[in-house]
């Protein structure tokens, strides 16, 4: 007991050491225990006209508002946290929503009620629906007084660009983990199954109809029970998921020259410099020709429509008795996907080359490239422009952005006993505290895990926890692949502008779309409607609905981030 209370104080010590340089020098001399409120005045230039209360010792009183995930601990149990609000003066009153944010956003927003500080609770489209609510950033961001933003920006310029507005301005700040994989998403098969029918992982479209009827008739994990196996599943998921979810059938058209690009796309990609829809591309016909066939032949779970993501990850798990269920589906990582006891049954899919009526390489197979999305997103942090103390507030933000900081944002804190310090810019992620949860999860329970602000350098070393292990390793498979993508074919959505009038035509065509395409693909794949005869009627109903329009303001956007 006495080694670990010492180790706790050694990394308390050192963790004090590694912030000296988060945020400006003033605030060095911020001390705890003095009054102070947000209605302290705020330096000229952030509408206070004021004097910074960090310069005369005292500690800024601010509000904030987090959004995070359902199963995120009290933020104000993270000592991390704690740690920082100390080192920059500041001390927060904070208020952590876990769900239904996006049913009260809209009445708060409208009512003006914005605490000083929102993390992870805005979107770009909020910035000009309730403006004059937000504050402009761009003036506070300088080497001086927000030196690890400042590096962000300068040495990841995307981070710059998801950030600024067309008109130049900076509300949200981003983020940037450039440790994650170059994909979401990776196509698993049981490997006990395969052995056990005397088959090989598939690499073509008509090995895998092959394998999966062999796993349907065969009673491929040998339980007794021919009826139990399901050859393969997937997740719709909710609103349009069907092209949006990471785990969704669709990542199989890139066997046939579609390179997707990160999710929530809406069936958008990028092809020599053009932006297409795949929904209307001759190409998502013969995919969904293919998805019907096996449908027809029972080798496609019949509830996938309908499961919601917790069903889609329980049924992977197995039964009570332990057999696994699912012999293809598409995850994250194995150890998630498909429990402790399972995983090591599976093993991952190259993309597998389309080869229906024509010969193999017939088309130039692509996976999907999530790099961007991975690794950064927008908005992960915000300021009221009704913020009393603006410099105390971006001063507080930029200690996220610390390089020890950022890995307790995403791992768990050094104190919190989550990750240990290795290096000078060196750490290794702990395994979980309570034995009986599983990494990834542990993630998201003791710190902020991905919705953090960060910058996590690339050149920073991280020894992770056994998910992320797996999960860079799996997805090897597919380098070569991913690698094929260049800059004329890959879409990265989040960092395309848009004017307001243009965001508002997209917004309401796209709904015209998506009535039209997300209410297709399941009655072409049960049966339900002939694909053949029907798809000259749909790609015109979807060609009135809007289409060319927003294909032309998809376009304008994209050629604008290339500098055409």
């Amino acid at each position: 007991m006495k080694k670990k209370v010492l180790a706790l104080v050694l990394s308390a010590a050192m963790l004090a050491g590694l912030l000296a340089g988060c945020g400006n020098s003033s605030s060095t001399n911020s001390t705890t225990g003095s009054t102070g409120n947000s209605e302290t005045a705020a330096p000229a230039g952030d509408g206070g006209g004021g004097e910074d209360t960090a310069s005369t010792g005292e500690v800024v009183k601010l509000k904030a508002l987090i959004i995070s995930h359902a199963l995120t601990k009290d933020i104000t149990d993270m000592k991390w946290v704690s740690e920082i609000e100390e080192k920059a003066g500041v001390e927060i009153e904070w208020e952590q929503i876990r769900a239904d944010w996006e049913t009260v956003k809209s009445t708060r927003f409208a009512a003006g009620d914005v605490p000083d500080l929102l993390f992870n609770a805005t979107i770009d489209s909020d910035y000009t629906k309730y403006a004059g609510l937000f504050m402009d950033l761009t003036p506070y961001i300088s080497a001086e007084t927000t030196p690890n933003i400042t590096a962000m920006f300068e040495e990841e310029p995307d981070t710059k660009t998801l950030a600024t507005t067309m008109e130049g301005k900076i509300y949200g700040l981003p983020k940037f983990q450039g440790k994650w994989p170059s994909t979401n998403t990776v196509m698993f098969i049981n490997k006990e199954w395969l052995d056990n029918v005397g088959k090989e992982v598939p690499t073509t479209y008509s090995e895998l109809k092959d394998v999966l009827m062999a796993f349907k008739e065969q009673d491929a994990n040998g339980n007794g029970d021919p009826g139990d196996e399901i050859p393969m599943d997937f997740n719709a998921g909710a609103n349009n998921g069907w092209f949006n979810s990471a785990y969704s059938l669709t990542n199989l058209v890139g066997s046939l020259g579609i390179q997707l690009t990160n999710w929530g796309t809406d069936a958008y990609f990028a092809e020599d410099g053009q932006i297409k829809c795949y929904a209307v591309d001759e190409r998502y016909k013969l995919f969904m020709k293919y998805v019907a066939d096996l449908y027809a032949n029972g080798l496609i779970n019949t509830n996938a429509i309908s499961n919601d993501y917790s069903a889609f990850q329980s049924l992977s798990r197995g039964n009570e008795k332990g057999d696994a269920l699912v012999g293809c589906v598409f995850g994250w990582e194995e150890t998630d996907k498909f429990g402790p006891t399972l995983y090591s049954q599976y093993v991952p899919v190259p993309a597998l080359e389309y080869d229906i009526d024509c010969e193999p390489g017939t088309y130039d197979t692509r996976w999907r490239d999530d790099y961007t999305g991975l690794n950064m997103s927008g908005n992960r942090v915000c300021v009221s422009a009704n913020c009393k103390n603006v410099e105390a507030a971006v001063r507080f933000i930029d200690c996220f952005y610390d390089p020890a900081v950022s890995v307790q944002g995403l791992f768990g804190g050094i104190s919190d006993g989550c990750v240990e310090q290795t290096g000078d810019n060196s750490f290794k992620v702990l395994d979980p505290l309570d034995p009986d949860t599983d990494p990834g999860t542990w993630k998201w329970t003791s710190t902020m895990a991905d919705n953090a602000p960060m910058y996590i350098r690339r050149d920073t070393e991280i020894e992770m926890a056994q998910d992320m292990t797996y999960a860079l390793e799996e997805r090897k498979i597919y380098d070569d692949v991913i690698a094929k993508a260049s800059e004329s074919d890959t879409y990265p959505q989040m960092f395309m502008k848009y004017s307001e009038e243009d965001q508002n035509t997209m917004a309401l065509t796209q709904a015209n779309i998506n009535n039209i395409i997300d209410n297709y693909w399941s009655l072409w794949m049960t049966g339900e409607s002939d694909i053949d005869a029907d798809w000259d009627g749909y790609v015109k109903n979807v060609n009135d609905a809007g289409l060319p329009q927003i294909l032309e303001i998809r376009q304008k956007a994209f050629d604008a981030y290339l500098g055409k």
